[in-house]
């Protein structure tokens, strides 16, 4: 591997980004990026980003963030970039990403993770589909390529585990997998229901 890097780590909200990306940055000598940070940081600047908070969370311009973190991204040093707008907000960027590491977590633990952080139900619902349906592991494979992504089950391990599994990937001494978490095969028809009521 080259001397720096440039990593993503992205997932559904509740999936342990944030931890995962700290041990690694920590652990390789690398800046952590939150986007969620930058675009709020970005709200005194004249490129503001964050156009307005709704009951829904804050409405974000994509365009201008992935701007934003284009130029953070050209300069020297390794850099773990974490967030789950990654696959929508740094598109242009994706020539200079090593690797994606999408971050999926089963069902009934991420519900009980976001009910923790006091999500309302309809925001439960509407990650936990997304989860499901593995929505950020599609758009990560259309934003940066096949090759460049790979899938970690957070489900049974813990950050230090996780981030070791992202390091191996990132060094090329473990294989980037995708496609191997499919919770539609291990869900009941009810359960998968529950988080599809809106």
């Amino acid at each position: 591997m080259k001397d720096s890097f440039r990593l993503v780590i992205t997932g559904s909200p509740g999936t342990g980004k944030h931890t995962s990306a700290r041990i690694v940055a920590e652990k390789l000598g690398a800046q952590v990026i939150d986007i969620n940070k930058v675009a709020l940081d970005s709200g005194n600047a004249a490129a503001a980003v964050v156009v307005a908070r709704t009951d829904r969370g804050l409405d974000v311009d994509t365009k201008k963030l992935g701007r934003l973190l284009a130029a953070a991204l050209k300069k020297k040093g390794s850099f773990v970039v974490v967030g789950h707008l990654a696959p929508y907000v740094l598109k242009a960027s994706a020539a200079k990403i090593d690797m994606v590491a999408v971050l999926r977590r089963s069902p009934s633990k991420l519900e009980s993770n976001l009910a923790a952080r006091k999500y309302a139900r309809e925001k439960i619902n509407e990650n936990v589909s997304a989860e499901i349906l593995g929505v950020l592991l599609y758009d990560s494979i259309k934003a940066f390529g096949r090759r460049r992504v790979a899938e970690f089950d957070t489900s049974n391990r813990t950050p230090d585990e996780t981030a070791g599994e992202i390091i191996a990937a990132l060094q090329k001494k473990a294989p980037r997998r995708t496609g191997m978490v499919d919770w539609l095969a291990v869900l009941s028809e009810e359960e998968v229901q529950k988080f599809f009521a809106y």
